[in-house]
């Protein structure tokens, strides 16, 4: 005779995994976001910048994804000191963006 009752576990819903795996570990999605992916995206068009810019900006984003500590490796009352401090400016913008672009994750 046939089996009749109801069985949740013989039933196959697609895609059904990987939303379940995406409500257990959230992180899993936005592992593909980098600081340096956000910053090569973020000044891909625009305006060509200095390496001190690029590192400054970079150096935000690690800082707000990673929590790295923000270390200025240039003297002050140089250039590069205010390239560097402009491109952190431009990190904390880019960081805002890429949260609401997200969805609003404000953490």
């Amino acid at each position: 005779m046939a089996e009749t009752r109801f069985n949740p576990a013989t039933i196959s819903i697609p895609g059904a995994g990987l939303r379940a795996a995406h409500a257990r570990n959230q992180l899993t999605y936005l592992a593909a976001y980098t600081p340096e992916s956000i910053t090569a995206a973020a000044l891909a068009m625009g305006t060509p910048r200095s390496a001190e810019y690029r590192a400054g900006l970079l150096d935000v984003l690690k800082f707000k994804l990673r929590g790295e500590r923000i270390r200025c490796p240039y003297r002050e009352g140089t250039a590069s000191f205010d390239a560097y401090f402009a491109g952190n400016a431009r990190g904390f913008d880019v960081y805002r963006a890429h949260l609401e672009q997200q969805g609003g994750r404000h953490d």
